[in-house]
C-alpha cells in the first residue's frame, strides 16, 4: 500500500518515498478556519476584474473544495473505489460536473448545501473516498494509470509544482497527461490553495487565521500564497 504520514505534506522529490497525502488535514483546517465566522464575514467578496482571488466568498471557497472532493474523487479515481459500479449519489451527479449542462459552477447544490457543517459533511465524505484510495492501493498502480486533459494556462502552471507525475504532452502540447498519484497529489494541493484563500479573505477583513498553513504545492507560487494580487494565469482551455 502507498505510504501515508500526516507529517508528509508534499510529494517527496525521492520517488522511492512513495507517499501520498493525508487528506484528513483538509477537513480540519476548514473547519478551524471557518466555524466561528459570522454569515457576513462567511460571504465577504469582492467581484471587481481585477480581484480574482476575492471572487468566491470563504463559504463558496467551502463549497468548492467539498465539491471537489467528490466530483474529482469519483472522476478520477471512482474505477477503484467502485470497481462494479456501484457509486453512491450523495449529490445529483448530473448537475454537479463541469461542463455546459451543469447547473452549479464548481460548487455543491446551494439550495441544499449552504451552512458550514453541511458543507463540511459533505467534504469529510469525499476525504472518506481519498483516503480510502491512497490506504487500498499500492504506489504501483497510481503510477501506471495515465489520463490525458487538455490543458489551460493555470495546469501548466500549477504542475511545475510537481516533480513527477504530470507533463506536457510531446504530440500535443495543448495536452497534459497525469499520471494518479500526480493527480492525487495535485487535488490535495488545489484544496489547500483555497484554504489560504479563506485566509487570505479573513486577513482583508481584519481577521486572525487559525492555522499555519504549510508553503507548499500552489503555495509555493506568488498568485495563491498571496505575495501577489495580481490575477494569475486563466482556466481557458487551450
Amino acid at each position: 500500500m502507498a505510504l501515508i504520514d500526516a507529517n508528509i505534506l508534499e510529494m517527496p522529490v525521492d520517488p522511492a518515498s512513495g507517499a501520498m497525502p493525508w487528506y484528513h488535514h483538509i477537513a480540519d483546517w476548514i473547519e478551524a478556519e471557518t466555524l466561528e465566522l459570522s454569515g457576513e464575514q462567511l460571504d465577504f467578496h469582492n467581484s471587481s476584474p481585477e480581484k480574482e482571488w476575492m471572487w468566491w466568498s470563504c463559504r463558496r471557497q467551502i463549497s468548492h473544495i467539498a465539491w471537489d472532493s467528490l466530483v474529482f474523487t469519483k472522476r478520477r479515481a471512482g474505477h477503484l473505489l467502485w470497481p462494479n459500479g456501484d457509486v453512491p449519489e450523495p449529490i445529483n451527479w448530473v448537475d454537479h460536473q463541469m461542463g455546459p449542462n451543469n447547473r452549479w459552477d464548481r460548487v455543491l447544490d446551494t439550495d441544499l448545501f449552504w451552512e458550514v457543517p453541511d458543507l463540511l459533511a459533505k467534504l469529510r465524505l469525499g476525504i472518506g473516498w481519498l483516503t480510502q484510495v491512497v490506504q487500498e492501493q499500492p504506489i504501483e498502480v497510481f503510477r501506471s494509470d495515465f489520463r490525458t486533459v487538455r490543458g489551460t494556462q493555470f495546469w501548466n502552471y500549477v504542475i511545475t509544482t510537481l516533480p513527477r507525475g504530470a507533463r506536457i504532452s510531446e504530440e500535443d502540447q495543448r495536452d497534459i497527461i497525469y499520471d494518479l498519484e500526480g493527480s492525487l497529489w495535485m487535488v490535495f494541493y488545489e484544496m489547500l490553495s483555497h484554504i489560504r484563500t479563506i485566509q487570505r479573505l479573513k486577513l482583508h477583513q481584519g481577521l486572525e487565521t487559525a492555522v499555519a498553513l504549510p508553503k507548499v504545492g500552489y503555495l509555493r507560487l506568488p498568485h495563491y500564497w498571496g505575495e501577489t494580487d495580481e490575477n494569475g494565469p486563466g482556466m481557458q482551455r487551450l
